[in-house]
């Protein structure tokens, strides 16, 4: 029998299986990713792979998101994103990749079902294929609420642009929220913010402010980015509340500032000499968040 192989890892030696392997995959000039040293490379073997069919994964996704006019709207999503990679400007922040295109056509599914319940309990009757649901209308909304939250101003025109080209004769219909805004409008007065709707002073915060609702929606994790004093804490703090009244759920929010300490007392560390890991600041917060969260929708259910 062949003798075990055995490496030194970290001071310690470790032996090493033979069903173990190391693979590595690389994404030449994606935003924050590096290219391994080349004495690296050396060591490994290369796979050449294959890009991605953008149009047949969209089609595949729509179809099981149940639209039955997949291959059309794939034909319109796909080119829309590269005319969106191509046309608008340079931020850090943006992705018009596979990733982000997924993201879309997943939230579409979810507004599909959405508005065939709302359908279904309008009719009082279970629906039947020949019930129509503007499917174009659909991944427009959908378009609108994943994306345009990321945008910076001058790119929001161009973005409507691209979208009545791509979409032409396709209206954007909003998602109802106008129980959320009345709450928010009620927060606004209480804590003396100025709340407007359309061109009213402080209706672009407010829009901001229900956006940050839609993308909480689709993401579990977000960034809010903007100058200090534009109203970053402020929207989710609002929003916070007013989806407390709304839902009669508390929100709980936990405040760290990682300039205030270590990156081991914020994520962890991993003791060299017991190899125990403790829990930085924000693993313990994400727990007892999730440990809240758990705890009120098993209420909610008994």
């Amino acid at each position: 029998a062949e003798s075990p192989i055995s490496i030194e890892l970290i001071g310690k030696t470790v032996k090493v299986s033979t069903d173990m392997a190391i693979f590595i995959t690389m994404n030449p000039g994606y935003a924050g990713r590096s290219n391994l040293p080349d004495n690296l490379k050396k060591l490994f073997r290369s796979l050449a792979m294959t890009k991605p069919n953008r149009k047949l994964i969209s089609q595949v996704m729509l179809y099981s998101q149940g639209f039955r006019t997949a291959e059309k709207l794939a034909a319109k999503i796909v080119p829309f994103f590269t005319l969106c990679d191509e046309q608008l400007s340079s931020q850090s922040h943006y992705d018009f990749g596979l990733r982000a295109l997924k993201s879309v056509l997943v939230s579409a599914g979810n507004i599909k079902r959405i508005h065939l319940q709302s359908l279904k309990e309008e009719k009082k009757r279970e629906l039947k294929a020949s019930d129509d649901v503007a499917e174009q209308e659909i991944l427009m909304q959908s378009v609108c609420e994943t994306m345009v939250p990321k945008l910076v101003a001058e790119d929001i025109p161009l973005l409507h642009s691209l979208l009545s080209d791509v979409f032409p004769g396709i209206g954007y219909s909003r998602a109802p929220t106008k129980a959320l805004r009345d709450e928010i409008r009620r927060v606004c007065d209480e804590r003396h913010l100025v709340y407007g709707e359309e061109s009213d002073t402080g209706a672009s915060w407010v829009e901001k402010v229900l956006q940050l609702y839609q993308i909480a929606n689709i993401s579990h994790g977000l960034m809010m980015v903007g100058p200090s004093g534009s109203g970053k804490t402020t929207a989710w703090s609002v929003l916070q509340t007013a989806l407390e009244r709304l839902e009669g759920v508390e929100g709980v929010s936990h405040i760290i500032n990682p300039k205030a300490m270590s990156k081991e007392d914020l994520y962890g560390v991993l003791d060299p000499n017991t190899r125990e890991w403790t829990d930085g600041l924000f693993l313990t917060s994400s727990e007892k968040s999730s440990t809240t969260s758990e705890a009120n929708s098993a209420s909610a259910s008994g």
